[in-house]
């Protein structure tokens, strides 16, 4: 499915503000169909909106991948969490009904974890990120990016084997680790590792 470069830039772009901006001037300029106008607007929805204050901004789906490492390493005291917490995450993520999608809404949720992933990684560089001892210690250029690497591989790969819903959530996975290469293609060899390490740990 080819994508328009001005498309792909709303796609690349992490302000929320400037997203909405830029697709309404795509919309109006008729660069978008009605159906992919709408299925974009609904992915917008789902991922920015505060459901409890829909005047407040938020970023559901970075706040999942923020949230995964964390319930990963505590998967074995919290697993009946874990089956409830699987299925509000495929409802969350639009994967609930992941073989139903057409190709074109397979791309552009594609594209859209990319940006989540994107956002994600943006802010793996700063100098409190992968600290230890509360701060004190600061972590070196290679251990952000080895850090970097883990979280991504936990808020895929390693998630999706923890709920046993790898082929529902290869959307996802795919995406994290595409947009993981691009940050740094240097962490493949990094990630496979992991990938044997972990695969595995249920």
């Amino acid at each position: 499915m080819d994508i328009d470069k001005r498309l792909m830039a709303y796609f690349r772009e992490l302000s929320p503000r400037d997203r909405r901006l830029m697709f309404e001037e795509l919309s109006e300029e008729g660069i978008v169909d009605a159906e992919l106008k709408d299925f974009c607007e609904l992915l917008y929805r789902e991922r920015y909106c505060d459901k409890k204050d829909p005047d407040r901004r938020v970023d559901n789906w970075l706040w999942k991948l923020v949230y995964m490492p964390g319930l990963y390493r505590k998967r074995r005291f919290f697993k009946k969490a874990l089956i409830k917490e699987a299925e509000a995450t495929l409802s969350d993520l639009h994967l609930s009904d992941a073989d139903n999608l057409d190709e074109m809404q397979s791309m552009i949720l594609y594209l859209e974890f990319r940006n989540v992933a994107k956002r994600y990684l943006s802010t793996c560089g700063g100098a409190n990120y992968a600290s230890r001892m509360l701060g004190l210690k600061k972590a070196s250029d290679d251990e952000k990016k080895k850090r970097a690497c883990e979280d991504i591989w936990i808020s895929s790969k390693g998630i999706a084997t923890v709920f046993k819903e790898e082929k529902r959530m290869k959307l996802w996975c795919n995406a994290l680790y595409d947009e993981l290469i691009h940050y740094d293609e240097s962490l493949k060899s990094y990630y496979e590792q992991l990938d044997a390490e972990h695969g595995g740990n249920k």
